[in-house]
């Protein structure tokens, strides 16, 4: 029995076969297409969580950068200060009270280094701030552009979708609209 041969009776309607495999073909191709499409939404959606995710670090990063850099100035600054004073007591010291002014000046001095390797440490961790929140930017940007080819891809998607349907329409038997 050929596939010509095949008819099925709905009803009052007789059904050959070429045109029930016309039918499943179409049937199983929109349920291929509806899984794609659910498939591509899945994907689209994790890429969104990713965006959002990465875009949350970066505000996270670019606050504490801040913070640090607010620190880092507020502590230069009152070592400007700090500076400043000993520049003045200096000028107005005498020779009597030098070796004590020179005893004082040895402590500052200590505690100048100190301070100075305590902003070295800041300097450098905002240095890697900067880099990972530069990272973040990049990946941040990357996903967006994802997001838009994503975009391109669905509306595509769409345009072939709207093509099937018009076809589908064209080659139906029963008039279609």
């Amino acid at each position: 029995m050929a596939l010509e041969d095949l008819e099925v009776n709905v009803g009052d309607t007789s059904i050959k076969g070429v045109w029930i495999a016309i039918v499943i073909s179409f049937g199983s191709t929109i349920g291929g297409g509806i899984w794609a499409a659910s498939q591509f939404f899945a994907q689209l959606n994790e890429q969104s969580e990713a965006v959002v995710e990465a875009s949350a670090k970066a505000d996270a990063l670019v606050a504490r950068f801040e913070d640090l850099k607010e620190q880092s100035n507020t502590r230069l600054q009152a070592m400007e200060v700090s500076l400043s004073n000993m520049e003045q007591a200096m000028t107005t010291a005498d020779v009597e009270n030098l070796q004590g002014k020179l005893t004082e000046l040895g402590t500052n001095l200590e505690q100048i280094m100190k301070a100075q390797a305590e902003l070295l440490d800041i300097r450098d961790r905002i240095a890697s701030a900067e880099k990972t929140v530069g990272e973040s930017e990049i990946r941040v940007n990357s996903k967006l552009e994802s997001l838009e080819t994503l975009d391109a891809r669905l509306k595509r998607f769409e345009r072939d979708m709207d093509d099937v349907w018009t076809a589908i329409d064209a080659v139906n038997p029963l008039g279609g609209s």
